[in-house]
């Protein structure tokens, strides 16, 4: 969002910014659920229970044309794939896949618009920094939007026994509050959605009173936001002993779920809660059926599991998720490296669909910042979000009021960056000392990953 619009939002009193959710909302409305998203939606029930055989051949097809697309549109691919995997692309098999270079952040974040179809229209540009720190820019078209939005309701929605039209409760990263220092309301209404969205940002022991009496005023149908964050309340409302409105049911993401956190959301809403995997760039999901087995869905990308080496994961045997999606032409993501790992099951769910399932994710959970009046904040490395010249980030919590940024950074690095760095910090957290430190890169793990957030004084989960 631009920065004085922004900041006019910020300075507006509550029931102004109720009034530019709920106008922002009507057009957000229209985004994803206009045009041909009641076709698409159709398409992707119709697939549900596809036979294996089915998947492979819908798969195959898919994939030929999205690399067809992205041969003849795609700058990046046109200059980076050699001939030989061009010259058939009309009879490659799902196992060809693996003879095309695999696709990392740093590339995405490097190729800027020579990622872009050359022929994308009316497109939209999201930013993220997943969980990993490495600041991305992924495009969206209008009609991508609404076959994600279609693959999310079939997939998410309907799985867990709600829909779009119900009302919902979203507990997300984005300041609708305003500074770190902002009263009651720590919610505001979106009335073209029924959407109530709760700030991440101050849940404490002293506020979690207010989130329910949010919860218990408007009785939405159903929640939807972070898993950790949902837990963060959900264990204020066990340990205060608070009566809260109960909802059809919970839907997470972002995180992965332990079975403790899940145990006591539902334990606090009297309800289920139905995990999912994807992310911004939009190029994979996964999700829990009625069984709660993570089912992926073949017909939004094609998802492999790799070892370190670069060998396929087996059954059972850990493996970077490598995605290539097969809805976005505008900015085609192929044989993408999510940095996030998976386990493949070998059984197969009781609910009969004839999608893989995931055993489980690997190491998602990340550490969560904590504030000085008992607040855990989450999706911190949200920091570093549209910063052109920062590569990597990462946020050391020392203490509850200091912190350590180490950043990788490009030449045009500079003191505007820095001073948004750390109102950025301010804004969510108050007044805090806040130093720097520059390096090359951020020290990995074994698995080529680094912790973007890492707080001294998180609180166990």
């Amino acid at each position: 969002m631009n920065s004085r619009i922004t900041a006019a939002y910020s300075a507006s009193p509550w029931w102004v910014q109720n009034a530019a959710v709920s106008a922002y909302g009507y057009w957000w409305r229209q985004r994803r659920f206009g045009g041909r998203f009641r076709e698409h939606l159709q398409s992707f029930i119709a697939r549900d229970r596809f036979t294996q055989v089915e998947w492979r051949a819908y798969q195959t097809n898919e994939l030929r044309e999205t690399l067809i697309a992205a041969a003849a549109h795609v700058p990046f691919y046109q200059s980076s794939w050699n001939r030989d995997l061009i010259s058939n692309l009309r009879e490659v098999a799902l196992e060809d896949l693996r003879e095309f270079p695999l696709l990392d952040k740093e590339q995405i974040r490097t190729a800027g618009r020579s990622l872009i179809a050359r022929n994308a229209k009316r497109l939209r540009t999201y930013a993220t920094s997943g969980t990993t720190g490495t600041p991305l820019s992924i495009v969206y078209s209008a009609e991508f939007h609404r076959r994600w939005s279609a693959a999310y309701e079939a997939r998410c929605r309907r799985w867990a026994g709600v829909n779009h039209r119900m009302s919902r409760a979203m507990l997300g990263g984005r300041l609708i509050t305003g500074t770190s220092a902002a009263a009651p309301p720590y919610w505001r209404f979106n009335v073209a959605e029924r959407q109530l969205y709760l700030s991440a940002f101050h849940i404490s022991p002293s506020t979690a009173p207010s989130y329910v009496s949010a919860l218990n005023r408007y009785r939405p149908d159903y929640l939807v936001g972070y898993a950790s964050a949902h837990f963060f309340l959900a264990r204020f409302i066990v340990q205060l002993g608070l009566v809260v409105h109960r909802p059809k049911a919970v839907l997470t993401s972002s995180e992965s779920m332990s079975e403790g956190m899940r145990a006591l959301i539902e334990r606090a809403y009297g309800c289920e809660v139905f995990d999912a995997y994807s992310g911004v760039e939009a190029c994979c999901l996964a999700s829990e059926c009625e069984e709660h087995r993570l089912h992926i869905s073949p017909d939004v990308g094609i998802v492999e599991l790799v070892r370190e080496d670069g060998r396929p994961a087996g059954i059972g045997e850990p493996g970077e998720i490598v995605a290539t999606g097969l809805l976005n032409h505008a900015q085609p993501l192929i044989r993408y490296r999510t940095g996030d790992w998976a386990v493949l099951s070998q059984a197969r769910c009781t609910c009969g669909r004839e999608m893989p399932v995931l055993d489980h994710l690997v190491g998602r959970i990340e550490d969560t910042v904590v504030g000085s009046d008992g607040r855990e904040l989450v999706r911190f490395h949200g920091i570093f979000v549209d910063l052109p010249h920062v590569r990597e980030g990462q946020v050391v919590q020392e203490a509850v009021d200091r912190f350590l940024v180490r950043l990788a950074v490009d030449a045009g690095f500079g003191e505007g960056e820095r001073e948004e760095i750390r109102r950025r910090f301010e804004e969510r957290l108050g007044r805090i000392e806040l130093r720097y430190e520059f390096v090359d890169s951020i020290e990995r793990t074994s698995r080529g990953k680094f912790r973007a957030v890492v707080s001294r004084v998180s609180s166990d989960r």
